[in-house]
């Protein structure tokens, strides 16, 4: 009998074992890949977010923030804090990394960047509903622009693949 009693409890404790495992198995990576997805999304309106919050704040050529930047700067700064992004201090730098985008397929947090494509003189934060942020001018400061045929960015990086 105690054998018996033995023998159920080890079958019980391996039956769940194995359950545990399948269960365990499946949906995690399932929710890896969700995620991960919903962290890029996530991350894109951190940027949003905190380049709006931006707006106002002075224009000081070589500037990081918090309280003053000057164009790559606004970039540098509002990519490290909102999406823990690491970009290069200058827009030749930028303009470097991620992977290029047409300008017909947009996505938040994507930088714009104005003169040529290999050595842009300016970049901007893509916000949506064809609006962009950017460090305009000193006199300016940072500024919420829509996106014009006169001042029409040459090139757009995604660099939150």
């Amino acid at each position: 009998m105690e054998f018996r009693r033995s023998l159920v409890k080890f079958a019980a404790v391996l039956s769940l074992f194995f359950t545990g495992i399948s269960l365990i198995n499946v949906p995690v990576q399932n929710q890896t890949v969700q995620a991960a997805s919903q962290s890029k999304t996530e991350k894109r309106e951190a940027i949003v977010k905190l380049a709006k919050k931006q707006v106002g704040k002075r224009y000081v050529y070589g500037a990081t923030g918090p309280s003053a930047f000057d164009c790559s700067g606004l970039a540098q700064y509002v990519y490290k804090k909102a999406a823990n992004k690491t970009l290069p201090r200058t827009t030749y730098g930028q303009v470097t990394k991620g992977k290029r985008v047409s300008m017909k397929h947009l996505k938040k947090g994507d930088l714009l960047f104005w003169g040529s494509a290999s050595s842009p003189y300016h970049v901007g934060i893509y916000v949506g509903n064809g609006q962009y942020v950017h460090a305009a001018t000193p006199s300016q400061g940072v500024r919420k622009q829509a996106l014009s045929v006169y001042f029409y960015p040459s090139a757009a990086k995604r660099v939150l693949n």
